[in-house]
């Protein structure tokens, strides 16, 4: 009996002892206490790498600043209200661009990462002896404000600052401190054809190769919403196509400097630019800019170019040239025969052997529209009207135009095709297309070379296609007549 009175007592103690444990887990009297976590950043101390714009009239004191990377140095000083490159005379600075540059060096901070003398150790430990990036403010009362530049720190996302002449050194984003650092590109108009109105562009002129490849000339109305009206006068004198004329002239107005390469580079050749490949000059009545191209640069976003013939050597985007890849032809009215059948009276046709007279009377309402081929009246009557299908007819003569540009020959080939056409008012043109290749023809209009040819298959294809011979074959079996040309045409 007195054995099971100890057994039960042990296990009331164990049980007790147990209860105080879970008792005291519970309420958190056994966890380790806790240390209060403490903030990385508390002890950071952050401040403005250019103190010097905390003075009162900051901006207005600066007369000059001196921008180097690695070297490579950018001088510019305020006469009156202006701004000029000192360092480069050819760069046409703006002056509010300026102010947007000293705008980026106020609001630059820092982490300050060593107060103290700046010894001989320090200035080598933090990359400051021997560093040529630097920007220096110059003031109107001759005092100056240099801040270096120096290593970047282990992780090489920061770089270290220092002003000369203070005792604090601050770590700062690499990329920030790198967009302080002035560029031409921050200073000038990055527009690369600066023009107050594009609409007052008047001339295009394009050279390749220092050769003339593409003259274009607009004529402006003086009146106001009337579109200016384009020509082309090289490689050939045609009307120009106003469409993709004006997406040029979009494109080269809104044509951006993306970077620079070189100032005052002594080696154009370096570039392709001397001889530039392409040379741009835009006109309106009050200058001229050129543009010339050069090569595409190592990665082929961009060409390599100069503006207004300075040494000074630029990148655009490769993208932003465009007419490189545009067909010379694009440029004009392709087209040698485009009236409305409205304006015409009559035409005399002769395509490939066969000959067709032509008439239009359309003056009137449309229900009411007349036309023959060679007297045959197309409107049938018993509703078997073939009017459309006789106006297609204007059509496919409508599809004569240049495919490609060469020279004059020296001899005309075979005489394919002469369209006679005389209208309303009594005008008369005449087209004539003649053998070239046995698949091109060469185009005159009134005896005079169009400057090119068109593909023979404008002749020859069938209606679907708007072929002249196809159309008028599919007119006649329409109509259920037998055209007695055919029969000794091709």
């Amino acid at each position: 009996m007195k054995k099971y009175l100890t057994t039960i007592i042990a296990l009331v103690v164990i049980a007790v002892l147990l209860g105080g444990f879970f008792i005291a887990k519970n309420a958190g009297w056994l966890d380790p206490k806790t240390e209060p976590t403490k903030d990385p950043y508390a002890d950071v101390v952050t401040g403005p790498v250019f103190a010097f714009f905390s003075e009162e009239n900051a901006f207005q004191k600066i007369t000059g600043v001196e921008s180097s990377d690695n070297g490579e140095l950018l001088v510019i000083s305020k006469t009156g209200d202006a701004w000029v490159s000192t360092s480069h005379e050819s760069l046409s600075v703006i002056s509010k661009n300026v102010n947007s540059c000293l705008n980026s060096m106020r609001s630059l901070n820092g982490r300050l990462t060593y107060e103290g003398e700046m010894t001989e150790s320090k200035l080598l430990e933090f990359g400051f002896e021997d560093s040529t990036t630097y920007i220096l403010l110059k003031l109107s009362d001759g005092a100056e404000h240099k801040v270096i530049f120096g290593k970047d720190n282990q992780s090489g996302s920061s770089s270290y600052t220092w002003e000369t002449g203070t005792n604090k050194v601050y770590l700062v984003d690499k990329y920030q401190l790198r967009s302080t650092l002035v560029d031409a590109v921050d200073l000038l108009d990055s527009r690369v054809f600066s023009f107050e109105d594009a609409g007052q562009i008047s001339r295009v002129n394009i050279s390749k190769d220092g050769s003339s490849y593409l003259k274009l000339q607009a004529i402006i109305s003086t009146e106001a919403d009337v579109p200016r009206e384009w020509k082309v006068t090289f490689p050939v004198e045609r009307a120009g196509d106003r469409t993709t004329i004006e997406s040029l002239v979009s494109s080269l107005t809104s044509m951006l400097v993306s970077g620079v390469e070189k100032l005052n580079c002594d080696d154009l050749g370096k570039y392709g630019l001397s001889p530039a490949k392409f040379q741009v000059s835009v006109t309106d009545p009050h200058k001229t800019s050129v543009l010339s191209i050069g090569d595409l640069n190592p990665d082929r976003s961009g060409y390599y170019v100069t503006i207004d013939n300075s040494t000074d050597v630029y990148t655009v985007r490769s993208s932003s040239i465009t007419f490189t890849d545009t067909s010379l032809i694009s440029f004009m009215n392709e087209y040698i025969f485009m009236v409305s059948y409205t304006q015409l009276k009559t035409v005399e046709l002769d395509v490939l052997g066969r000959h067709y007279l032509l008439t239009y009377d359309a003056t009137g309402e449309r229900e009411d529209e007349k036309f023959t081929i060679n007297g045959t009246n197309v409107d049938l009557g018993d509703d078997r009207d073939f009017r459309s299908e006789f106006k297609r007819i204007g059509t496919a003569m409508y599809g004569l135009r240049l495919t490609g540009l060469a020279d004059e020959p020296a001899e005309k080939g075979e005489l394919l095709c002469r369209i006679i056409y005389t209208e309303q008012d009594g005008t008369v043109n005449t087209v004539e297309c003649f053998d070239r290749d046995g698949a091109t023809m060469y185009i005159y209009l009134n005896g005079t070379y169009q400057g090119g040819y068109g593909n023979r298959y404008l002749l020859t294809s069938d209606n679907t296609n708007y072929g002249i011979i196809g159309t008028i074959d599919n007119l006649y079996a329409l109509m259920g007549i037998e055209d007695p040309e055919a029969a000794g045409g091709n």
